[in-house]
């Protein structure tokens, strides 16, 4: 069996987002494919486990490892090690239309998530202008949404660099809220993207 592992949350949306991700990848691969969380005491027995981690913190390094031993499972590198692949997901969706575009990337923050900015440094060519802030450092998505606001700078897109909804993704709503910038547009979170249940497919067949 393979599983999917994710961080869960409160707000009830982020579980139906995992499963209706596991639904998916489960047709792509044409086998099973389980949804789990970080508070689940036990995974399946010997089942290939999949972390949904954008970043690298003591859940990556220490929870998951620990959860993964115990239920006698094999580990699969995180999303955190498949940054540039995401990121390049995202951008060929934001550019779809034209490349002419402003984007601001939300992301959770700074420490411990390494190579998804390096990934979207090295790809920032793809539109007009990139910002990087964060939810929960500076410089905050509503500091930068402010200074591009007093640049005159128009029409921002501002994409959460989140994989479900959740409390994060509300907050994200708030410091748009809280920023003079009256032209900000939300682009979906990572999992909401076409073709990311296909990304996540790919993941598993490379380890087959």
């Amino acid at each position: 069996m393979k599983i999917l592992l994710a961080h869960g949350s409160s707000d009830a949306n982020h579980a139906k987002q995992v499963n209706n991700l596991a639904d998916e990848v489960s047709c792509l691969l044409g086998e099973e494919v389980g949804a789990a969380f970080l508070s689940n005491e036990r995974l399946a027995n010997g089942a290939t486990v999949l972390p949904l981690f954008l970043g690298a913190g003591n859940h990556v390094t220490e929870d998951i490892p620990k959860l993964v031993e115990a239920s006698n499972c094999s580990l699969l590198p995180s999303l955190n090690e498949h940054a540039n692949a995401l990121v390049k997901m995202v951008y060929g969706h934001l550019t779809q239309e034209s490349k002419r575009i402003n984007v601001l990337f939300a992301l959770y923050r700074f420490s411990g998530f390494t190579s998804l900015t390096a990934a979207i440094h090295s790809n920032n060519k793809s539109c007009s202008k990139v910002a990087m802030a964060s939810m929960h450092s500076e410089p905050s998505v509503t500091s930068v949404l402010n200074h591009w606001h007093a640049d005159g700078l128009k029409q921002v897109t501002l994409q959460p660099m989140l994989l479900f909804d959740g409390c994060s993704l509300a907050r994200i709503h708030s410091m748009i809220a809280e920023s003079s910038h009256s032209d900000v547009t939300l682009a979906p979170v990572l999992s909401e993207h076409e073709g990311f249940a296909g990304l996540i497919a790919n993941m598993f067949r490379e380890h087959t």
